[in-house]
């Protein structure tokens, strides 16, 4: 299967959608006939029952003679609901294949991007695109690209039905359709531009909440949590009153549409009462006009309502086709195995400025020697987390090179190598499961004698032994349960049943109190025996069992100390 992002990288958002919609376009293409099949049986139907008023009135028949066609009808309506189902499960089964198959692609994107730390967005903005943005495309799939054939069949069909009936009727319906598309775009525009800004706005509003909640603890004992409340309030209200300004126009929209499709079928009513008057129509084909006349322009008008749709499936194309298209970090992947001891690591003249001309590091050099605890201390965003992922790998340097073992790490197998690998971030994740399962993520075939033994180096047999279930204690969403002390030293002991060679603790001791830390610090000390360990941290107590000290500053390598760290280091 062809990817249309790879046919057209310089795709716009509008044009990469309908590229996305012909993976689907059999199942389109069989809603749109349907959706034909369903204006036939309308015709049908009209014609039945214009014929039937027609008995009834003029030729005085009874009830029994009009069974037949009060059965056809009621036929066709049936059929009608039938067809309209179907099209409907089509259309909604192909979005829900476009949906999966647009969501997959961004979290295997996302997945090559995120450890490189090029992504562009913060994590707010990317859950509000990979959840809402994606449930946009639905909208555009689903609504507006089939109702824009239909929008130019249906209409064409029902003009072909009703010329040879009564052609003065025909030639209201042909000139005055025109009005319904125009108005539509002319509308349509200016809500355009103001839907993006919307959804612009949505997605800052998603970031900022999302990192108000995780800074709630620190906004709590600062005293700021009712302030940042009234900002959020504030907010939001203004995202309300812009959001009812664009359905203000909205509105404005479909109520011009329902105006020109009604006065283009009273125009065509008065028509065909002054034909009916003059004896040159009969009532069966008076009433037949007068029951397709408001089908005729039903596809345009829907077509109008269903441009909001391509409106919020454009808007969310813009924000997910820039992350598809931003170029993956080449990650080179040789044959050599990776070593099975403790490694070396080194920079050499090593330049990475995630594509721009700031941030990241310059020129830096330095070695990790095997089985060495090295400090990388600098503040925030002076470079501290690229060197980390350069050493990892997780990112190729734009210029210089990066040594494992002497030899560039590039030649040596990349999936085998982060096998060898742990990062710890300074809040591990944990899922809403048993202490035991979020243990098992590191290594499932793990014996009740391994658990125990890495949760006794990480100082946590005592904390466990008080929970009434033991390991099978469940932990609530982001380990609720356990205090912050405690869930870093769970973190570690999931790291040692991995048992990696190459360790990164990134600020492990942050917002500690004396005794947690002090306990976290011991087991970190247990767990780097026999491993090379990069700790990346401002507290004096984490970096006191390091073998050497490197300071960054403004992507720089500024002081390097060997030794144990001195009370001095740290400024």
């Amino acid at each position: 299967m062809t990817d249309p992002i790879d046919d057209n990288k310089a795709a716009s958002p509008e044009a990469w959608l309908r590229g996305e919609a012909r993976i689907v376009r059999r199942p389109l293409a069989t809603a749109v006939l349907l959706g034909v099949a369903g204006a036939v049986l309308i015709i049908i139907q009209a014609r039945v029952l214009a014929g039937a008023c027609h008995d009834i009135v003029i030729n005085g028949v009874g009830r029994n003679s009009i069974l037949p066609a009060a059965v056809t009808i009621a036929l066709m309506a049936l059929l009608r609901g039938i067809v309209a189902w179907l099209a409907e499960h089509r259309l909604i089964r192909a979005a829900t294949v476009v949906k999966q198959l647009i969501i997959g692609r961004l979290y295997r994107h996302l997945q090559l991007l995120l450890p490189s730390g090029v992504t562009g967005e913060d994590a707010g903005t990317l859950a509000e695109i990979v959840t809402s943005g994606v449930e946009g495309i639905e909208s555009y799939l689903t609504r507006f690209l089939p109702q824009l054939i239909l929008a130019a069949l249906l209409p064409l069909l029902m003009l072909a039905t009703v010329v040879p009936v009564e052609w003065r009727a025909g030639i209201v319906l042909l000139f005055s359709a025109p009005f319904i598309p125009l108005l539509m775009i002319l509308i349509g525009k200016g809500a355009e531009r103001l839907n993006q800004r919307q959804w612009g706005k949505l997605t800052r509003m998603a970031g900022h909440l999302l990192d108000l909640v995780q800074g709630l603890p620190d906004l709590k004992i600062f005293g700021a949590a009712r302030r940042e409340a009234a900002l959020v309030a504030e907010v939001s209200e203004d995202y309300r009153r812009s959001t009812m300004a664009v359905l203000r126009i909205a509105f404005l929209s479909a109520l011009m549409l329902e105006f020109f499709a009604t006065v283009g079928t009273a125009v065509v009513a008065v028509i065909t009462g002054f034909m009916l008057l003059s004896g040159r129509l009969e009532l069966s084909g008076g009433l037949f006009v007068l029951l397709l006349a408001p089908e005729f322009y039903l596809p345009l008008r829907t077509l109008g309502l269903s441009w909001h749709s391509r409106m919020n499936g454009t808007a969310a194309a813009a924000k997910i086709l820039p992350l598809l298209l931003r170029p993956l970090p080449s990650l080179e992947s040789g044959v050599l195995p990776p070593p099975d001891s403790p490694p070396s690591l080194q920079l050499e003249n090593v330049t990475f400025l995630y594509g721009g001309t700031r941030g990241g590091i310059r020129d830096v050099s330095l070695e990790l020697p095997a089985g060495s605890v090295t400090a990388i201390i600098g503040e925030s965003g002076s470079g501290k987390s690229t060197i980390a992922r350069l050493l990892l790998g997780l990112s190729s340097p734009e210029q210089g090179r990066v040594l494992l073992d002497g030899l560039e790490l590039n030649n040596f197998d990349q999936a085998r190598w982060r096998e060898k690998l742990a990062w710890v971030p300074q809040r591990p994740f944990f899922s809403a499961a048993s202490i035991r399962d979020n243990l098992l993520t590191a290594k499932k075939n793990a014996t009740e004698g391994d658990l125990f033994k890495t949760l006794d180096t990480a100082a946590l047999t005592s904390v466990i032994a008080r929970l009434p279930d033991g390991l099978d204690t469940l932990l609530g969403d982001r380990g609720a349960g356990l205090s912050g002390g405690e869930l870093r030293r769970l973190a570690l002991a999931r790291l040692m049943l991995r048992d990696p060679l190459l360790i990164v603790l990134d600020e492990p001791t942050a917002g500690l109190d004396r005794l947690n830390e002090q306990l976290l610090v011991e087991a970190i000390a247990r767990l780097a025996a026999g491993r090379t360990m990069i700790v990346i941290s401002h507290r004096e107590e984490a970096l006191k069992h390091c073998t050497q000290t490197l300071r960054i500053a403004d992507g720089r390598l500024v002081q390097a100390l060997s030794g144990e760290t001195s009370n001095g280091v740290i400024t």
